[in-house]
Parts: C-alpha cells; sequence; structure tokens
C-alpha cells in the first residue's frame, strides 16, 4: 500500500456514511447539498483522490472550480496532504483564474494582450467619467450632479456581464420591455415609474455599449470579461472546445449557489459533449448564497436538475462546527426564505444535526441603532468571554 493509498483510507475512515457517498459516486452527474460546516472541503479532496485511485484517470484530466481563490488553496492543500505532488497537476482554481489561464495559453484565440490586466475600480470610474461626459444624457446625468449614478453604472453593468448579456442582447431585452409597456394598461402612477426605469435603462445602454467599446479599442478588459470571453471562445470554435473537452474528464464545481448565468454557461459548455451523463459534481448550499448581489442564483442549482435529470442528489447534513441550538436558530429564520431547493427537489431536507452533544449557551439577541454602535457592542462582548 502506497504513502497516498494509507492518508487515503486513513481519512476516508474519518468519514460519515453520507460523506463516503459522495466520495464513491464517481461516475455521472452529482449534486451535494452542503451546509457549513459539514466538511465539504474534505469531501472534495478526497473524491478528487479516489477518482485516481480507482480509475486510471489522469490527474490532469480533472477541473476543480471554486469561487474564491482561499477555496482553491484550501481544497488544493487538502489534496496535496491526501495524494502528494500529483495533487499539483490537478486543475483546482477560481472559475476567474481557469479563465485567465485559458487566455493566457491561446494568444492567437483572443484578441487580448496576455500579459494584460484587468482594469483597475481607478480606471474603470474615469472610463464611465469620461463617457457620461460626452454622452447625451439626461437621465442618468442629472444637472445638479452630473456624475451621481457612476458607481450604480458601473454596479449595473457587472452585473450585465455576470448574466452573460451583452450590449446587443441588452439593447433587444430593452426593446422587448417597450413593446411590452406600450401594450400595456398600467394605472397612471405605475406607468410612470416604468417610463422612467425604462429611459434610464436606455441610457445605461449607451453607456454600455460605449464602455465596451473602449475596452475593445484599447485592448483591455474588466474582471467580469474573462469569463464572457472564454465563454464566447467555446460557443463560437468548436475546436477550440474540444482541445479542453478531450483535456477534461471530471468536473467539480464548490459553492455552486455562488456561480452566476456567465460561469453557469461556461461550465455547460466545458461537459456538453457528454450531455447528461457528464462527470459532474456540485456542491452547493442554496440557503448560503452569498454572491446573489453579484448574478448568482439558486435558479443556478435547480437548473442543474433540468440539465441533469439523473443527477444523484446527496445531502451532508453532519454538522461539526455549531451546537444544536445555533443550527436550529438558523433554521428558524431561514425557513422563511421565499425560495429554497428542499421545496422542488423530493426527498431533500436541508436541516442540519450538530455533531457535538454540547448543549451550548443560548443566544442572545440585542438591538442597537447603528452599524457604528453595533461594532461597539460587539467587540465589548467579545472581551467579556
Amino acid at each position: 500500500m502506497t504513502k497516498s493509498t494509507k492518508e487515503f483510507a486513513k481519512a476516508y475512515k474519518a468519514l460519515n456514511a453520507e460523506q463516503k457517498k459522495a466520495v464513491d459516486t464517481i461516475d455521472g452527474p452529482v449534486m451535494v447539498v452542503a451546509g457549513p460546516g459539514t466538511g465539504k472541503t474534505q469531501t472534495l479532496a478526497l473524491r478528487i483522490a479516489n477518482i485516481l485511485l480507482k480509475t486510471d484517470t489522469r490527474p490532469s484530466s480533472i477541473l476543480a472550480l471554486t469561487y474564491t481563490e482561499s477555496g482553491a488553496r484550501a481544497m488544493k492543500n487538502r489534496l496535496i496532504a491526501l495524494i502528494g505532488p500529483a495533487a499539483y497537476d490537478v486543475t483546482i482554481s477560481t472559475f476567474h483564474s481557469f479563465c485567465a489561464e485559458v487566455i493566457r495559453q491561446n494568444p492567437a484565440d483572443f484578441t487580448l494582450d496576455p500579459a494584460s490586466e484587468p482594469l483597475s475600480e481607478l480606471e474603470k470610474f474615469k472610463l464611465i467619467y469620461g463617457l457620461i461626459s460626452t454622452s447625451h444624457l439626461s437621465d442618468l446625468r442629472p444637472v445638479n450632479a452630473p456624475y451621481h449614478y457612476v458607481k450604480a453604472i458601473l454596479a449595473a453593468i457587472s452585473n450585465l456581464k455576470r448574466e452573460g448579456i451583452s450590449p446587443d442582447r441588452f439593447d433587444k431585452l430593452l426593446a422587448s420591455e417597450q413593446a411590452d409597456f406600450d401594450s400595456s394598461d398600467l394605472a397612471p402612477s405605475v406607468a410612470k415609474v416604468v417610463a422612467k426605469n425604462l429611459a434610464k435603462n436606455r441610457e445605461l445602454s449607451i453607456l454600455y455599449r460605449g464602455y465596451q467599446k473602449a475596452l475593445t479599442e484599447n485592448q483591455t478588459f474588466d474582471f467580469e470579461d474573462m469569463i464572457n470571453f472564454v465563454r464566447d471562445a467555446f460557443s463560437n470554435n468548436d475546436e477550440f472546445l474540444r482541445t479542453y473537452q478531450e483535456r477534461f474528464q471530471y468536473f467539480l464545481v464548490d459553492e455552486y449557489q455562488d456561480t452566476n448565468s456567465a460561469q453557469n454557461e461556461l461550465l455547460q459548455l466545458l461537459t456538453s459533449f457528454w450531455g447528461d451523463q457528464a462527470n459532474i459534481f456540485v456542491v452547493g448550499d442554496p440557503d448560503q448564497s452569498i454572491y446573489r448581489f453579484q448574478g448568482a442564483s439558486i435558479e443556478n442549482m435547480l437548473g442543474f436538475f433540468k440539465q441533469y435529470p439523473s443527477a444523484s442528489v446527496i445531502t451532508l447534513s453532519a454538522n461539526y462546527r455549531s451546537t444544536q441550538i445555533i443550527l436550529d436558530a438558523a433554521e428558524s429564520v431561514i425557513k422563511h426564505n421565499s425560495s429554497r431547493i428542499s421545496d422542488v427537489v423530493p426527498n431533500l431536507d436541508p436541516h442540519l444535526t450538530a455533531i457535538s452533544q454540547a448543549a451550548g449557551d443560548p443566544l442572545n439577541m440585542a438591538t442597537v441603532n447603528s452599524s457604528t454602535a453595533e461594532g461597539v457592542y460587539l467587540a465589548q462582548a467579545i472581551q467579556k468571554l
């Protein structure tokens, strides 16, 4: 028995039944619903190790994607501890890092300088300031505060890109909304608000198109463009896409609830060769979508079942981090969410059970008047511990 096999066997033995099922379900589409503190990082690392131990798959044929650099590092370190140097050949990265590497390795397929960096926040602000100054605007350029909407404009452009909506597609969506509005019979007060929003969005479209044109002319890009550029390259060039489909045989995605539409489309392109039997393994908890403001949505998790109707569903319900009193308190709040995956997926129970038998201290609820007061209260409470 090799050292890596011994390390795997030791770590595998410590898993609970649900975690073992996730590690052992190697082939086909799999969704693991895993709340906080359920050992998902260890489960992901062990599943990669299990693929390498039980199949003839090369480490370089595995792609593991997550949302944060810290998450990628944690997974890589766990895998190194399990299988040693072979872990360095497994691609474990964020979506953005993966796309940046694709662009860097294939300069002929992109119009970018592979050594260039995304625009900084300051550079984006300067660009929008210039566009506002030279564009004929009214709703997004108030007379007394012409740059009042700069931050909101940049946020809107970023959200459009995260949802995979190009300037051309945005114009089509606006035209459709305008047609619906023209044929509607809204109350005057409501119609006034809708008309105002449409006018703002038409001006946003002007700025979005100008913003993207400036990026193209200067051969530069922003953070969101990296994913859209690679997605478009895969979508428009079958041969280019096939290169990466031949390279990767297994796909794992952590924090799947935080993927946005553009990231999900990229993933779907990579796995499309295998159809609904792709070896794709996603781990997520729709009840804790941290990045929903960045375009992430529970719809991605629900859409997974539409794309992979035969997917195995595994729930990690044992919590190793908290006491039951904390878990129950969190559940009492979360159960009021308007949309939960357990409402549409049969036999899925997201309730967490604490492994710790400690009763835990009762929870205290405090009300303060401001965020500053909140910080002071928390600091004082921590000092008393």
